[in-house]
Formats: structure tokens, C-alpha cells, sequence
């Protein structure tokens, strides 16, 4: 049974009680008895927005005292930006670590440590300081070469690897630390450091105890869920129609036909704020496709079970939505991968005739209407849902019923754009003679350590007294 945790209810959880979990739930290896690890990954692209700039200003600042406080121990910015000659854009990188040293006390102090003294410019240029903030660029060449070199991944995989949020995420597994792996997104308006605090108890809480799978805690997976609103003339509506329309009664569905039974539980299908054990994140395939989200539900659901699954409601949420158009472009391709799933898993012959499928989905998509209406009402104004916006979600379902037919209809030769698991790679390298994963994992931490060097002292020589002049150049404004 899928376990939903309520923290936004809860006393603001304490800094204190997460450092007091890690030092007790402590990790054996051949050191000896260690902490838990936690690492924070926080893909970012520079859009050219400063809307955009000031949610990842957010994001990131709160994320840097975490970091001070000893709640997390390290944050990997997966930065995919690139100029028009394909290289890193330094320029957005200045000003991602211009707020982190802003907010950051342990950040800033190792950039003046790297920067003043000569043996801690040597030791970073050599790949050999581990900073508490690590820049991990999706073009970096030399980040590139090692995947060439140890026949990981050819030119061409390289090339498509070059974009996309999945593959950013999925360079960012093998050079974080942690045991436990959170991601959030850059564009959340609303973010604070409860968010990260929420993502990661429920693990930690249950870390250890014994399960028949052997994974390290007896939750594996959390996931965020909350109620999402966006920005009108005066206030807020209701947002999420991906997700309210499109995934929950679409899972409702499958599940009173055996297929993913458990996942319908879940109220946010497609959110990007969620925590891994590393031994799942390991194992789960990512796509590098708007299926993203969906992709690593149906493997945790084949690999772990919703028992080891839970999400916490982190309350009202606010991001930057896309356009309309641009959702719909991405349920099609979110159908395609859910089929290609129940295809890979077997459940095909469950789904029945595909156009009483579709009746049954749009069915119960009306039917969650009311329930959306009574939400908006008991937030007292915080959330509008008018007759106009229930008028519009009628017309998106009818929309969307369309989309989920075709994505069923798909050619069974279709594959979502899925990416190695990191655990077959490491079998891989295991094989090869003189060399290991770990040996893969250490050259990829020392790449990306030298990448953040090369940035901080050669690139752009951010200056720590010119952190806010950087910073406003690219925010108007900052709001909380």
C-alpha cells in the first residue's frame, strides 16, 4: 500500500532531528561505520528568462543553508546550457555560483580557500577538492571522453545526450555522493527547504530495516504531491492538468484492470521533486524524454513495489507552467512510453478494447471534477476553480481522451528514449581487467571536481564581493 506522509501539517521540520538520523542510522562500509550521505541534484537551464532566474535563485539559496545546516551534504548542479558553438555557457554558470556562495558559508569558504591559497588551487585543479556545490555540465567534452574511452557510450548516444533533463539527471547518479539521491526542479516559484527536509525523512526514518528485496531502507522512493496553483489576474487557479487530468484517472483505470495497481494512489504521476535509495536509482533506466517521470514509476512499481513507496504532500506548490500546446506534445509522448510499459511487463491482453479504455478514462476524469471544486472551496481563496476553469479542464479531457488513443495505438516497435542503468554499466566495467566501477565513479567525481575548478579559477573568476552585482544582472528583482 502506497504510504502518503503529511508534513505541511506537521511542526516545520527541524534541521536538528535530520543531522540527529544520519548520525544514528549510520552506513558500514570498509572505513567503517560513516553518516548518511545526502546529495541534492538541481538540473538547470539558462532560458533567458527572469522569471526563471529568480525560481532558481530560490531554489538554490534555500538549498545552500541546507547545506550550512548540515541537512545535506553536497548539491549537483546538472547544468544543460550551452552557447550556439556548442560550448558550457560560463556566463550562466557565474551567476549559479554567485548565489551559491551568497548563501552558502561552507561554498564560500572553499572558493576562498581554492582562490588565496596556493595549495588549494593546486589540489582543485587536480580534481581533488570536493566542493559542497559541484558543477556537472551535460556538454562538458572531457566528461564525454570517459564514456568514449571505456566503450560506455558511442559518438552519436553522446551527441543525443548533449540535451534533454533525463539524460542531465542521469550523468548527475555516478559523481553525487549520497545514499540518498533527492532531485528538485529549478523552476519552483513556491520552493523552500522543507521541500528537501519532507523528500528525504520518510528514507531515512525507515532506513535499515529489513526488507526481502535487500534495498537499504524500507522506503525507497518518495515522491512530492501538493496542491499545484497557478498565477491569475487576481490570485490563483487550480494548475496541474497534466497530472489531475491526464495521469490520476488514467492510472485509476488501469489499476481496476490489474495493470500498475498501487501507482494509482499517487496524485502528482508527473512532478520532478522526489528521493532515491542509491541501490534503486542504480537499477531504474531513465528516459530522456517527457516520459521521464512515468518511465521511473513503472520500473519502481516492477522493481520495489508501492509498499516501499510513499509520497509526502509539501501543501501549495507554485512553478512556471509551460504553454498549452506545449503539454499536450507532452502527454503524447508520455502515452507512448506507458504503453511501451505495459508491453515490457506483460499486461497487454489486460487493457481490453482500447475505445472502452478510453470511455472509462473519460469518465473518471469528469468524475474528479467535484472533487476539485470541493478542494478549491475548503482552501479558503487560495485556490480559484470556477465554472470557467472546470469549463476548460472538460475540454482538455476531451482533448486528452484523443491523446491516450493514439499513445495506445502506437506501433509496437515504438521505445521511449531510455538510457543504461547505471547498475548494468557497473557490471560492465567490473569485467573489464584492471579497471571497476568504482575506478568509472572516481574519474567521473574528479571530472566533475576539476570542471568546477576550471569555472570557479580560469573561467569566469567569480570575485566573492561582486556576488550580488552578478545576481542582479540577471534577476530585477527577488521575491519570497
Amino acid at each position: 500500500m502506497l504510504l502518503t506522509l503529511d508534513y505541511k501539517s506537521r511542526p516545520r521540520l527541524q534541521a536538528r532531528h535530520i543531522e540527529t538520523l544520519k548520525l544514528t542510522k549510520t552506513i558500514e562500509d570498509e572505513s567503517g561505520d560513516r553518516p548518511i550521505m545526502i546529495s541534492v541534484v538541481i538540473p538547470t537551464f539558462n532560458k533567458k528568462d527572469p522569471k526563471y532566474n529568480r525560481a532558481l535563485y530560490r531554489v538554490l539559496s534555500e538549498c545552500c543553508q541546507l547545506v550550512d545546516k548540515g541537512v545535506i551534504d553536497e548539491i549537483v548542479i546538472a547544468e544543460g546550457s550551452r552557447l550556439e558553438d556548442g560550448k558550457p555557457d560560463y556566463e550562466f554558470m557565474e551567476y549559479i555560483l554567485a548565489v551559491a556562495m551568497k548563501h552558502c558559508q561552507t561554498f564560500k569558504n572553499e572558493v576562498m580557500f581554492v582562490q588565496n591559497m596556493p595549495e588549494g588551487r593546486q589540489k582543485a585543479m587536480q580534481g581533488r577538492y570536493d566542493f559542497c556545490v559541484r558543477l556537472l555540465s551535460q556538454v562538458d567534452p572531457k566528461m564525454h571522453k570517459v564514456f568514449l574511452d571505456h566503450s560506455i557510450l558511442t559518438k552519436d548516444e553522446l551527441e543525443f545526450l548533449k540535451g534533454g533533463k533525463g539524460a542531465n539527471l542521469w550523468f548527475s547518479i555516478p559523481v553525487t555522493y549520497g545514499d540518498i539521491i533527492c532531485f528538485v526542479d529549478s523552476d519552483i516559484v513556491s520552493f523552500n527547504d522543507n521541500y528537501v527536509k519532507g523528500l528525504i525523512m520518510p528514507i531515512m526514518e525507515r532506513w535499515g530495516e529489513k526488507n526481502d528485496r535487500g534495498f537499504s531502507s524500507g522506503v525507497v522512493f518518495n515522491k512530492a504531491t501538493y496542491k499545484r496553483r497557478h498565477k491569475i489576474r487576481r490570485g490563483f487557479k487550480l494548475g496541474g492538468r497534466l497530472s489531475r487530468l491526464a495521469a490520476k484517472p488514467l492510472f485509476m483505470v488501469l489499476a481496476e484492470r490489474g495493470i500498475f495497481k498501487g501507482l494509482d494512489g499517487l496524485t502528482y504521476h508527473f512532478s520532478g521533486e522526489c528521493a532515491f535509495t542509491r541501490d534503486l536509482v542504480n537499477m531504474i533506466q531513465f528516459s530522456n524524454g517527457y516520459d521521464i517521470e512515468t518511465s521511473v514509476l513503472c520500473q519502481l512499481w516492477k522493481n520495489a513495489g508501492v509498499d516501499m513507496m510513499s509520497q509526502t504532500d509539501l501543501g501549495y506548490f507554485r512553478h512556471l507552467p509551460g504553454p498549452e500546446e506545449h503539454a499536450t506534445n507532452m502527454l503524447g509522448e508520455i502515452m507512448k512510453a506507458l504503453h511501451y510499459w505495459i508491453r515490457r511487463y506483460g499486461f497487454e491482453d489486460s487493457i481490453g478494447d482500447i475505445d472502452q479504455l478510453v470511455r472509462d478514462y473519460e469518465e473518471t476524469a469528469e468524475g474528479l471534477l467535484p472533487e476539485y471544486k470541493k478542494m478549491a472551496a475548503k482552501s479558503s481563496g487560495k485556490i480559484k476553480y470556477r465554472e470557467e476553469e472546470i469549463m476548460e479542464d472538460r475540454a482538455r479531457i476531451q482533448k486528452y481522451k484523443n491523446i491516450i488513443r493514439e499513445g495506445f495505438q502506437a506501433p509496437e516497435s515504438y521505445e521511449p528514449k531510455l538510457l543504461k542503468p547505471w547498475e548494468s554499466i557497473k557490471d560492465q566495467m567490473n569485467q573489464k581487467r584492471g579497471y571497476s566501477y568504482v575506478s568509472l565513479k572516481s574519474t567521473l567525481q574528479q571530472r566533475v571536481n576539476m570542471f568546477t575548478s576550471e569555472t570557479i579559477l580560469t573561467k569566469i573568476r567569480v570575485q566573492i564581493d561582486r556576488t550580488s552585482e552578478i545576481i542582479e544582472g540577471y534577476c530585477d528583482y527577488i521575491f519570497y
